[in-house]
């Protein structure tokens, strides 16, 4: 009975080790910048969350700000770590109520290149992760050592705004231990599509979508929205050189039927003007819009399908305000895919839009369809003169992947110059010598590899100096 005693009090002064809180998802790297990181995990119950970091190298151990994990929020959430140095490897530790978690993998992140300074960014980008399949593609995507990882869309298939079913999907993507190892290493970024959002095609007229939202900011790591006075999940962020936007797509999207024009829009009216704003503001070399859906590399849904007028106004924006080093990546047509618009048809440079296949997609017979599954690579390097950016595909096996090219008069691609409607341009894109394809398009087609892997200089996604385009304005 004494020994009981005892053993009751310990309980009631210091709880039930054996009852503890305990790590059940995660860790995952979130948003990182030159001097800061944040870290993901999910627990199993109420408690105190906290992430504890020193440099690889030794040093002084920095400490996050304590973060409530509860039901509320389905246990979920991240712990943000300041004062970190550039480019420096961090081991962490986690902690829930004071007490350090074991997890099964390398605990360790990369802060970025000092901001705004020449540097190498490599960053991997791909969609859709569909079904209860294993994920291999996580342990190829590593061997590439990528700076961090743009999830763009369907990165889930619930199908529906129940947030239970929407959870259910996402705890059984990260409990993959191939995402866990990936996760906890590599920062990620997320913007959601239709399938992760709502229903198939889904838009604002989406019942429960305000469930979506506030799922989709309990797993994901995000920069903080930059929303005023709209609900959604659009932010930015800034490596080395480079600036992403993280567009939101489905919140406040038009219905694709609704007759196109300028009321008719794929980002709502806050979310478009910020994204214009910032897109003139940014000192960022290398520009990447990051869209659920394809800008111009086809698909029914594709901005240049659907949304002709939003498409044109934003190209009317970057030509008035001659904004250079822009490339765009879309994501929905489950390919890896390139598709340029020739300057000519825009006044501008020619415009690439990359877009990566599916990360997991079952029942498929992958020799047969090896375009079925796949992964973007980008490596931009501003230390060399002029600076550079390069794309390559693989597949789940880090091969070499076969990418399709997208001719801009291709069906189910662009849109043709000679029949496009007037738009935010005032007159159609149509090129100043009346020929189908221009000839720029046609030298830059015949220096693309059949498969993966090409280099854009940075003086190739300047603005034109010689007045030439001011010809057919």
């Amino acid at each position: 009975m004494r020994n009981t005693g005892m053993l009751l009090l310990v309980l009631l002064m210091f709880g039930n080790p054996l009852q503890a809180a305990q790590v059940t998802h995660g860790p995952m790297a979130g948003h990182a910048t030159d001097q800061s990181v944040s870290i993901w995990v999910r627990a199993d119950e109420t408690c105190a969350y906290s992430v504890q970091l020193q440099a690889a190298h030794g040093g002084t151990k920095l400490t996050s700000k304590t973060v409530t994990l509860n039901g509320e929020n389905n246990f979920c959430g991240m712990a943000h770590i300041k004062g970190l140095l550039p480019s420096t490897t961090y081991s962490y530790k986690i902690f829930l109520d004071g007490a350090e978690q074991a997890t099964p993998v390398a605990q360790k992140v990369t802060t970025y290149p000092s901001e705004g300074k020449p540097g190498i960014i490599r960053f991997a980008f791909g969609h859709g992760v569909n079904g209860k399949d294993p994920q291999p593609i996580w342990d190829a995507i590593a061997a590439k050592q990528p700076m961090f990882f743009l999830i763009m869309g369907d990165n889930i298939y619930s199908n529906s705004t129940e947030p239970a079913k929407q959870r259910s999907m996402y705890l059984q993507m990260r409990a993959d231990p191939r995402f866990r190892s990936f996760g906890a290493q590599v920062p990620m970024y997320a913007v959601y599509d239709d399938h992760d959002f709502g229903a198939n095609n889904s838009d604002r007229t989406q019942p429960g979508k305000e469930r979506s939202l506030r799922t989709f900011f309990e797993m994901w790591a995000n920069p903080p929205a930059q929303t005023i006075e709209q609900p959604g999940i659009w932010t930015r962020f800034v490596a080395g050189q480079c600036e992403f936007w993280l567009l939101d797509g489905r919140y406040h999207r038009s219905p694709n039927k609704n007759p196109d024009g300028p009321n008719k829009t794929m980002l709502g009216m806050e979310q478009r003007a910020w994204f214009m704003n910032s897109l003139a503001k940014s000192k960022a070399l290398f520009k990447f819009p990051v869209s659920g859906s394809s800008w111009h590399c086809g698909g029914k849904e594709a901005w240049n399908h659907q949304f002709l007028y939003e498409y044109d106004t934003i190209l009317s924006h970057v030509r008035e305000h001659r904004i250079s080093g822009l490339i765009l990546l879309g994501g929905d047509q489950h390919t890896c895919k390139v598709s340029i618009r020739p300057r000519e048809s825009w006044g501008g440079y020619d415009l690439h839009e990359w877009m990566a296949g599916r990360l997991v997609n079952p029942n498929r017979d992958y020799e047969a369809q090896p375009w079925s599954r796949g992964f973007g690579l980008v490596t931009v390097n501003t230390e060399i003169d002029p600076p550079t950016t390069t794309l390559e595909f693989f597949n789940d096996k880090g091969q070499t992947h076969a990418g399709t090219k997208v001719l801009y008069t291709g069906p189910g691609a662009l849109r043709a110059m000679w029949d496009s409607p007037a738009g935010a341009f005032g007159k159609p894109p149509r090129s100043f010598d009346g020929e189908l394809r221009p000839l720029t398009a046609a030298e830059i087609w015949g220096k693309l590899p059949t498969t993966t892997g090409y280099t854009i200089p940075w003086t190739e996604l300047q603005w034109p100096k010689d007045g030439w385009e001011d010809r057919r304005w």
